[in-house]
């Protein structure tokens, strides 16, 4: 199992996301619940998008409809870290 931690800054943004698509909670909250199961067992589940030269960090970009996450993946201490708010998927009409 990895670790995961998001920030309090992604936690606080997913708070005011979800607050916004208020009609579409239950989709939401679902599409958090599977990312952060995926990103316990499996977060390489995504696409790797660069590595962080001074650690062996990499950045990957993970979607579980409608959301698109990205987060860095630590393999070595097997820690991933959410540091930035979910985007919703281009034209599924969240705001």
């Amino acid at each position: 199992m990895y670790e995961v931690h998001y920030s309090e800054h992604v936690t606080d943004a997913i708070r005011e996301f979800a607050r916004r698509n208020a009609g579409r909670k239950a989709e939401l909250l679902a599409a958090l619940r599977e990312f952060d199961r995926r990103l316990q067992v499996y977060p390489q589940f995504g696409q790797p998008l660069w590595d962080l030269s001074a650690r062996p960090v990499r950045q990957w970009i993970g979607v579980v409809p409608p959301l698109v996450f990205y987060y860095l993946l630590n393999e070595d201490e097997r820690l991933v870290l959410v540091a930035r708010p979910p985007r919703p998927l281009p034209r599924t009409g969240l705001v």
